[in-house]
C-alpha cells in the first residue's frame, strides 16, 4: 500500500515537536517543569554510555547527533533543530544514551528531569499518545530512507540532502543564494548515506559544475532551487 502524501519524509533535518503538539494546558504543564540551558558550539549534551536522566527540546540553534562505527570514528547521524526533544527513547526504555549529541551552533535547550517527566507522562494521558505518534513518525522516516536508498540513485539522495538542509537551516545570501549555515563536510555526507568520500565528491563536484550547489568561504551554498528539486525528483 503507498504511503499517504503526508507521511513524514527522510531528511538530515526535521522539525518534529511533540511537545508543542499537546493540548494547551497540558504543554503548559510540561513548560512549567522545564529549565533552560545554554550549550557552546562544540560541548556536549549527553554522552553514549551515560543514564538518561532528563529529556530535552531544542529552543533553538542545531545539535549533531552522534554515533561511533566500529573502528571508533565519529559518524553524523541526524542533526536536530528548533522544536525537536530527544533522549525520550532512553529515559522511556530506562537505558543508558546510545549515542552522543553535540551542539553545531550556540544552542539553547530546555530539559525537564526524568521524575517530572513520569509524573506528567501519568497524569495526561495526551503524553503518551503524543509520543505514540512521534515514534510511528520516526519509523516511517527510517522505511522512507530505506526507500530512498533501495530506490534513488546516490545524487538524488544528496540532492535532496542539500534541499532539505536549505529549508531547515538556510539564509538568503547578497547574490540570490540560499546559505546553509551548518559545517557540512563531505565525510559527514558519506556517514549520513554510507557511502565513501570518494563517491560523494564524485556528486558534489557534478553539482557544482552544473552551478546548482557552491562552496563559499566555508559554507555550502544553494545556487538553483529549481534544478536542485528536479533532480530530486528525478
Amino acid at each position: 500500500m503507498d504511503e499517504p502524501p503526508s507521511a513524514p519524509r527522510a531528511g538530515v533535518i526535521n522539525r518534529e515537536n511533540w511537545i508543542g503538539e499537546l493540548p494547551p494546558h497540558v504543554r503548559e504543564a510540561m513548560e512549567a517543569r522545564m529549565t533552560r540551558i545554554s550549550v557552546a558550539p562544540g560541548l556536549p549534551v549527553k554522552r553514549a554510555g551515560e543514564a538518561a536522566t532528563r529529556i530535552f527540546q531544542v529552543e533553538s540553534g542545531f545539535l549533531s547527533l552522534i554515533g561511533l562505527h566500529v573502528d571508533g570514528r565519529e559518524a553524523l547521524i541526524t542533526i536536530y533543530a528548533a522544536g525537536n526533544c530527544f533522549s525520550e527513547t532512553a529515559v522511556i526504555a530506562r537505558r543508558n544514551h546510545n549515542h552522543t549529541t553535540i551542539a553545531l551552533t550556540p544552542a539553547v535547550l530546555r530539559q525537564i528531569e526524568r521524575d517530572d517527566f513520569w509524573e506528567l507522562y501519568h497524569r495526561f494521558p495526551e503524553i503518551p499518545e503524543a509520543l505514540c505518534r512521534k515514534f510511528a513518525q520516526a519509523i516511517s522516516r527510517q522505511m522512507a530512507s530505506r526507500e530512498q536508498r533501495a530506490t534513488q540513485r546516490l545524487g538524488q539522495r544528496i540532492a535532496t540532502m542539500f534541499a532539505n538542509l536549505a529549508e531547515h537551516a538556510g539564509e538568503q545570501d547578497g547574490d540570490g543564494g540560499t546559505r546553509i549555515t551548518l559545517p557540512i563536510t563531505h565525510s559527514n555526507i558519506a556517514d549520513i548515506f554510507d557511502v565513501t568520500r570518494q563517491s560523494v565528491h564524485r556528486e558534489v563536484s557534478h553539482l557544482k559544475q552544473l552551478q546548482i550547489v557552491e562552496k563559499r568561504q566555508g559554507a555550502w551554498v544553494v545556487l538553483d532551487h529549481d534544478r536542485l528539486r528536479q533532480i530530486c525528483t528525478y
